[in-house]
């Protein structure tokens, strides 16, 4: 796992750095990638480079105890944020929705759930906490990227608990 991620790693982080320095290469990567990112990717790392340092580092500082349901909060509850996030009215921290945040946390809950219920991994409370923190760190946008930091701040959490 950790090799596969530092070479989808070192892909994603070289085409980035290509881009940047090649402005026919960035116009060609947003013609055909627009639809999937944000409108400040054109000009910065794509929180898909993010999300696989994220993964690199979570497994190589955690193991896949913690970093597997670290990246799963990160993968299936930022979704939930963004879905729920847009559609509620409301008070916004940073541009997010704390309703996204909740929307988030449960997901991670039921992603906590999920593993124990499946006999993947044991339960600790660390757990618990690694879903709330991954909520927070989403919505406190921390830099550079959520895609970054999820993994890395949940997965410590979780890690210095003894989840």
């Amino acid at each position: 796992m950790v090799a596969g991620l530092a070479v989808v790693s070192a892909g994603g982080l070289g085409l980035d750095l290509a881009r940047f320095r090649f402005s026919w290469l960035n116009r060609q990567f947003l013609r055909w990638l627009a639809p999937l990112l944000k409108q400040n990717e054109g000009h910065r790392f794509t929180g898909a480079t993010y999300l696989v340092i994220g993964a690199l580092l979570a497994f190589l500082f955690y193991g896949p105890e913690v970093a597997v349901p670290a990246m799963l909060f990160l993968s299936l509850g930022d979704p939930a944020a963004a879905l729920a996030g847009r559609r509620m009215p409301g008070p916004r921290v940073r541009g997010k929705s704390p309703g996204g945040t909740a929307a988030f946390v449960v997901v991670a809950l039921v992603v906590v759930a999920a593993l124990v219920g499946s006999g993947a991994i044991d339960y600790h409370w660390g757990l618990l906490v690694g879903a709330l923190v991954a909520g927070l760190v989403e919505l406190a946008s921390v830099p550079p990227d959520d895609n970054l930091a999820v993994p890395l701040l949940a997965g410590a959490a979780m890690h210095f608990l003894g989840a």
